[in-house]
């Protein structure tokens, strides 16, 4: 078996994909950081692999299977309370959610762009909750990963202040989508988020595309700022993007939050617990802004 340490400075590294932020949540130096994932490397006969900003494992089929045991140990040991849990969010859940983290977590960066990476950092055991937007959270009967939906809210087109479309409104002119879809539309790499680009094409939508795989805010709300483009924000994600004003077009997605964990810790105390927390901090939204409405805890057996 791999020390506590030594796996948690290479879950942190791959997952923050910094030894230096790792060593922030393990108050220890980004040098100590650095021995400590070498020897886990060694240990299990595994390299790192930077590819498009992100730490891969690279090795055979039989060390990997090796450390996803490790894992799953370190993880349960977490779950029981030897170690602070991880814990994901989206780059608006973060600030307004997560923050401060709640007792017994560690944050992440709050900056993926998409569901396939946080849901295989879960997969993996890497991480242990994910706090994400609808509605591309896993489906119901996913055998390994279980959505606890917070809330609900609907999904708004938003452009910049001096946008033609708000320009053609104020001349009394109703919009179309034709008249939407004939401006830039931001569009990010494919399956970034499938269910949403999908709704969004069949209303020839998500046509400006944007290689942006962790947020960066001048590439998506300050790009909308800066030209023509079109793009899509709830109410929650409104409250960091800046100088956006929403269309009065009725989009066909409903989005929302939702904490995802694997099966196994879905009735955890600790899951029901940040559950709770989660559901307090989103009570202030909903009083202020009705469009976003509190889904119920599940009720009991």
């Amino acid at each position: 078996m791999l020390s506590v340490d030594k796996l948690a400075a290479l879950d942190l590294s791959q997952w923050l994909r910094s030894g230096q932020k790792a060593g922030q949540r393990l108050h220890i130096n980004q040098a100590t950081v650095s021995r400590r994932v070498q020897h886990a490397l060694r240990v299990f006969e595994l390299g790192l692999l930077k590819r498009e900003q992100e730490w891969e494992l690279q090795g055979s089929e039989q060390s990997l299977a090796l450390l996803a045991l490790e894992r799953h140990v370190h993880q349960t040991a977490r779950w029981g309370g030897h170690a602070p849990l991880r814990i994901e969010g989206t780059y608006w859940s973060g600030p307004l959610l997560l923050t401060p983290a709640p007792e017994g977590w560690l944050g992440g960066r709050h900056d993926t762009v998409g569901v396939q990476r946080p849901q295989q950092w879960l997969r993996d055991r890497v991480i242990d909750a994910w706090l994400t937007g609808g509605p591309d959270w896993p489906e119901a009967d996913d055998p390994e990963l279980c959505t606890l939906q917070l809330c609900t809210m609907p999904v708004h087109l938003v452009v910049a202040p001096e946008h033609p479309l708000l320009l053609q409104l104020e001349r009394g002119e109703p919009l179309s989508w034709d008249d939407v879809a004939a401006f830039p539309s931001l569009a990010l790499p494919p399956g970034t988020y499938p269910k949403v680009e999908a709704s969004l094409r069949a209303l020839g939508l998500w046509s400006s595309p944007t290689r942006m795989t962790r947020y960066r805010r001048e590439r998506w709300e300050g790009k909308g700022e800066q030209d023509l483009l079109v793009a899509y924000a709830t109410v929650l994600s409104e409250q960091v993007a800046g100088r956006l004003v929403r269309l009065p077009m009725q989009l066909p997605i409903s989005s929302g939050e939702a904490l995802v964990v694997r099966r196994e810790w879905t009735d955890h105390p600790r899951t029901l617990a940040l559950a709770d927390l989660l559901r307090q901090r989103l009570e202030p939204w909903a009083a202020a802004h009705g469009e976003l409405v509190m889904t119920p805890p599940p009720s009991g057996p």
